[in-house]
């Protein structure tokens, strides 16, 4: 099967390959403006992928991790069981020992004491004896009842827990599937971005790259917080090439620069755009500070961090290296999280 999945992706590669390189067979050439609206509709597409991908890893490595722990409490589970099992079938033992004496004759009752005792002492001692037999027969029946709930009990702990074990790994093998296929049509994408790319002319690559806006560090805030230092390191990044799922240390997806700027500073974000929406704090856009991160479009599917005075370091797409702009310019405006 899988087999057949990579000949298909061939096959489909060729044939976007085929249909970029010689678009006059199939139709019209396209204007340049049209190339560069195609252009940046298939890298948005690449972007979009690339996030869903990202989450996909995400919902991957916590679904592994629960099948791991369902499997660890099912065998801890399983020991429980065989250990009640074992004490019952002890305490069984016992009691059935004991059963079997008495129907044998052995002394195990107070009449016979009284019956075959000469004397007051002998009575006394003979007592005596069976108050202690007496108290370890009852004993061992409160332990057999006992270890017969415990039993119960801990088989149907131990059914459960294989049984959680069972459907999170299911899960997790459906969920690495789905990773799969998000990275086979991120692949497809990614080379279409590529070969239209390399078509295009200067003029439509400065047009795809658009102006080129510097910021002055120096404009930063004074001070020692940690949210600073990761600007400072995303600056250093400036002019490094987008490239989808890297997290640097010179190349970067938009949220794998940002992943990688708060690393620089000790500090873990989650590795999607959408789910360092998710995390964080809101930040209402009229309270920006340096070091926010800034998501963008409806889907969350990009993100940047803003710098201070109105602007934002991203890695924006392919053939577009790391760089500022002001905030507008980096997509259509979601919401702020602040970390």
């Amino acid at each position: 099967m899988r087999f057949v999945a990579w000949i298909t992706a061939i096959v489909l590669i060729a044939a976007t390959t085929a249909a970029v390189a010689t678009p006059a067979q199939a139709e019209p050439a396209a204007s340049a403006e049209q190339l560069l609206v195609r252009y940046k509709k298939l890298a948005r597409e690449s972007e979009q992928s690339a996030e869903a991908m990202h989450n996909a890893q995400i919902e991957y490595d916590k679904q592994r991790t629960i099948a791991q722990r369902a499997r660890t409490e099912s065998r801890k589970a399983n020991a429980e069981r065989n250990y009640a099992v074992r004490q019952l079938a002890r305490y069984k033992r016992t009691v059935n020992a004991l059963a079997r004496a008495s129907s044998k004759g052995a002394r195990v009752n107070r009449l016979y004491a009284v019956l075959v005792s000469d004397s007051p002492q002998s009575l006394l001692d003979q007592m005596s004896g069976l108050e202690v037999l007496s108290r370890q027969t009852a004993a061992n029946l409160r332990g057999l009842t006992k270890a017969k709930h415990e039993a119960t009990a801990t088989k149907a702990t131990a059914d459960r827990k294989a049984a959680d074990a069972d459907k999170a790994i299911a899960t997790v093998t459906k969920t690495k599937s789905e990773l799969q296929s998000k990275q086979n049509a991120l692949q497809l994408q990614a080379i279409q971005v590529r070969t239209i790319y390399e078509s295009m002319t200067g003029k439509q690559l400065a047009a795809l790259r658009g102006p080129r806006f510097t910021f002055d560090p120096r404009l930063l805030p004074t001070g020692t917080a940690y949210t600073l230092a990761a600007v400072q390191a995303a600056l250093t990044r400036i002019g490094d090439p987008y490239v989808w799922g890297a997290t640097g240390p010179d190349s970067f997806d938009c949220s794998g620069l940002m992943v990688w700027a708060y690393q620089q500073v000790g500090k873990t974000l989650p590795r999607s755009s959408q789910a360092q929406l998710a995390g964080g704090s809101p930040v209402d856009r009229s309270q920006l500070q340096p070091g926010d991160l800034i998501i963008y479009y409806p889907d969350a599917s990009h993100v940047g961090m803003y710098v201070g005075n109105g602007y934002v370091i991203h890695a924006s797409t392919f053939g577009v290296p790391v760089k500022v702009v002001p905030v507008d310019d980096a997509g259509p405006y979601n919401s702020a999280r602040r970390y």
